[in-house]
């Protein structure tokens, strides 16, 4: 602020202090907040008065009555001193006039003109003081407010240049399910799950170390594997250099819109979907029976001994394979309404896995089934299917060989299924992609045995989530709710 737009200032606070002493209520509401300086203040100032009027001119204690000032400095908004100035300069004045005039000499007149300058110089200093100290009280109470209401709303994390985590608020723990003490001292990498490229990171960094504020999405994994999406803005704080010091990131958790975008996704690709489903029933696979009809009869008709039987029986599997893809696509793009019975969850399983045994190449599975819930109200086929695929493809991650161990039990939430296999484990990419139609890492497949399972699943009310199992291996976690347990 230039001097003169102070001095403005300090004029016009003056002018506003005297007339807010026209306002009782003012008067009254600054007595009970600054009682005690107040009254140090006059008693001091009294005692300063009849010294003045008791001591000659001649002997300077004119200066004395800037002292009130410094009491009341440190208390009072900053138009309390401009008070004491304006009493202290009236004093001043009425004992010279007061004084005979014999005994008004230079001196004297100089005294109190020194007097004046002290007390104004005291006064403006303390006010600008005062000023201060409320602005700087002001602001920490603005920054206090403003930390609240990001605590309130936002995910706050704030980090050094090297990306070293020095501050998490409340709401990052509870969405990241690590503790503060788990998170100081680690990097974001901690919540790394997979999704993004590295080219994504790489820019991400590029950005903020470049001194620029960087806007985006970003998908994270918590500490109990789950995932969420978070709305980011990270805003670098730059030195007088211009440059980062550290990095402030702010976030707000949009899991939620990310999963309507996505079930709004899948709904229009179901849509398009299953109006080739439609094409291929017709065009399709009711050629397929035909001609697999047809070879059945020109092998039934070969004699037993002839080569091309053999290739006959090749072509008619491979029409059940290409079969099996349209029932596949057929049952995803455009599946039926559960048709709910009671189902005996433990009976459920041990029959498929006898299915599954009869396969050759998983003659060297076995199996460990614990729990018997109580009976649901399910769709029986439905559920086999869901099962046969997930026990088909633990089976196929051990290679045929090892053991998979089923557990089923029932709590206030409904009926909990666990499958789990001993294989490598499924990495991070793979699993945040494991639901998502056609996509598959075998070499022969459709890559829709999981997207089927999740809408069987979610057809009954249920939720299914595949996890890393502690040793190694994965666990495949359905939840099946309380209102399908059959009374």
């Amino acid at each position: 602020m230039s001097p003169q737009r102070h001095a403005a200032q300090f004029v016009y606070d003056s002018v506003d202090g005297l007339n807010r002493l026209q306002n009782p209520g003012h008067i009254g509401q600054s007595l009970r907040l600054y009682r005690t300086p107040l009254v140090l203040a006059n008693l001091l100032l009294l005692a300063i008065v009849m010294a003045d009027a008791v001591t000659p001119l001649r002997i300077g204690l004119a200066a004395l009555y800037a002292t009130p000032l410094l009491i009341v400095s440190y208390a009072g908004p900053p138009g309390l001193a401009v008070y004491g100035a304006w009493v202290a300069s009236l004093l001043i004045v009425l004992r010279l006039i007061a004084a005979p005039f014999a005994e008004v000499t230079v001196a004297v007149l100089v005294n109190r003109v020194v007097a004046l300058i002290v007390v104004w110089t005291s006064a403006s200093m303390i006010y600008r003081i005062r000023r201060v100290a409320d602005e700087l009280a002001s602001a920490v109470r603005d920054a206090s407010d403003v930390k609240y209401a990001l605590d309130q709303s936002a995910i706050v994390a704030m980090t050094n240049t090297r990306g070293t985590i020095t501050f998490v608020n409340d709401k990052f723990c509870e969405i990241s399910k690590y503790s503060r003490e788990e998170l100081l001292g680690q990097d974001h990498r901690i919540l790394n799950s997979a999704f993004h490229p590295k080219s994504f990171i790489r820019d991400l960094w590029v950005t903020i170390a470049n001194g620029h504020a960087w806007r985006g999405e970003i998908r994270n994994r918590a500490k109990d594997g789950s995932i969420y999406w978070v709305d980011t803005t990270i805003v670098p704080f730059l030195d007088a250099h211009g440059k980062p010091y550290q990095y402030m990131a702010i976030r707000y958790e949009i899991t939620a819109r990310k999963r309507q975008e996505e079930q709004l996704r899948e709904q229009a690709a179901l849509t398009r979907l299953g109006e080739m489903a439609a094409v291929v029933a017709h065009e399709v696979k009711n050629p397929i029976a035909a001609v697999r009809g047809a070879l059945q009869v020109i092998a039934s008709r070969m004699p037993a001994e002839q080569r091309d039987r053999a290739v006959i029986g090749d072509i008619i599997a491979r029409l059940d394979a290409l079969n099996g893809i349209v029932q596949d696509l057929l049952l995803y793009a455009r599946p039926r309404d559960p048709k709910r019975e009671a189902v005996d969850l433990r009976s459920l399983f041990d029959s498929t896995i006898d299915l599954l045994r009869r396969d050759p190449q998983f003659a060297g599975i076995t199996s460990h089934i614990t729990g018997r819930p109580e009976l649901l109200l399910a769709d029986p086929d439905q559920l086999r299917i869901v099962f046969q695929n997930l026990l088909m493809n633990a089976a196929q991650a051990m290679g045929g060989d090892g053991a998979i161990e089923v557990h089923l039990s029932m709590d206030d939430q409904g009926c909990r299924v666990s499958i789990r296999d001993h294989g490598p484990g499924m990495p991070d990419n793979v699993r945040g992609k494991a639901f998502d139609a056609f996509f598959t890492t075998k070499h022969r497949g459709t890559g829709l045995g999981l997207p089927i399972a999740r809408r069987v699943i979610e057809a009954h009310g249920g939720q299914i989530d595949i996890l890393p199992a502690a040793g190694g291996g994965t666990v495949v976690s359905i939840t099946l709710p309380a209102a399908a347990a059959a009374a």
